[in-house]
């Protein structure tokens, strides 16, 4: 079994977005990235293929609109087989993004939905269907989202726009960069929704607490650089100075994603908002809470789910 995922992620956080939605998908699975020309030439290879890999995910990053639709009745037959995982980011083609994939995705969304809640015997005004699939952009999440719905409304026949808003959430949140942007809002509802549908799609309480310990580190890399850009407030000037912040490094780190110095611009930005409201001492403790929390769960403990709750509710009191 196949399907289609659309997927808006920024350039800088691609790599890691396509394999934690890869591993959800399947979590022994193969991945092949294509982009540009490759991409015409892997869909016919693949299509002219009696079997392909069941176990492979095809990730298509920025297609252009003129190939989707060269390739559309390739794309879709050879989605029935495997999952392909179109990544939009924002070198994207604009055009592909508002034409034709969005009515297309609309079209099957509609009937997807339509049909599942006929067998509960409900239905979703326009207004709720709308802001439906505003929210789940992604498809594996479509039923498990509507079954929350049907749950929800009881005995109630329609399902409304109120209902969608109060229920579901956006499942571009549901990834790690969402706990990020959450923490920066400093909404503690939001945090536990958002946790607790990060447990629901399979992320297991150690991936969660690897993504937060390197969260921390980055907040209090920028702390020792605040010196240097405090003065910068707009978003240009910011991210003309941290572009030379790289040259004070006497070498090139292999993971330049765990060197604030190394973070695209723009996030990088975000990174250093988020530190200015939480004190240095503050995020020291945060961290070891976190390395005893990923001590406590690879040598075994109880209430895993609980105790990261806890752990990350006690930083928004920061």
């Amino acid at each position: 079994m196949g399907g289609i995922l659309v997927r808006k992620v920024e350039r800088s956080l691609l790599l890691s977005d396509i394999h934690e939605t890869a591993r959800r998908l399947s979590p022994f699975c193969k991945v092949l990235t294509v982009e540009g020309e490759e991409i015409k030439r892997e869909i016919r290879n693949l299509s002219s293929s009696l079997f392909p890999p069941e176990d492979l995910v095809l990730v298509l990053v920025d297609p252009r609109k003129e190939t989707l639709k060269e390739i559309e009745s390739s794309l879709y037959d050879l989605s029935k087989k495997i999952w392909i995982i179109i990544c939009e980011t924002e070198h994207s083609d604009k055009v592909a993004k508002k034409g034709y994939l969005g009515e297309e995705r609309e079209r099957r969304l509609k009937k997807k939905v339509l049909s599942f809640l006929k067998g509960f015997g409900k239905t979703m005004t326009d207004k709720a269907f709308n802001l439906f699939a505003r929210n789940v952009t992604d498809d594996a999440f479509v039923e498990n989202e509507l079954l929350k719905l049907v749950n929800y409304v009881g005995e109630r026949e329609q399902i409304r726009s109120k209902d969608v808003e109060e229920i579901t959430i956006r499942t571009e949140e549901a990834t790690l960069f969402s706990l990020f942007e959450i923490i920066k809002e400093t909404d503690k509802r939001k945090i536990l929704k958002v946790l607790n549908n990060l447990f629901d799609c399979g992320f297991h309480p150690l991936l969660i607490n690897t993504y937060l310990e390197r969260l921390v580190r980055l907040l209090i890399q920028s702390k020792e650089f605040v010196d240097l850009l405090e003065s910068y407030y707009s978003e240009g000037s910011f991210v003309r100075k941290f572009s030379d912040l790289k040259n004070l490094f006497p070498f090139v780190p292999g993971e330049k994603k765990n060197y604030f110095p190394y973070l695209a611009p723009r996030y990088a930005l975000s990174i250093t908002n988020c530190a200015k409201r939480i004190s240095l001492s503050r995020l020291k403790e945060f961290f070891k809470s976190l390395s005893e929390y990923d001590f406590l769960i690879k040598t075994g403990t109880k209430f895993e789910r609980t105790r990261l709750e806890m752990i990350v509710l006690r930083i928004m009191d920061a």
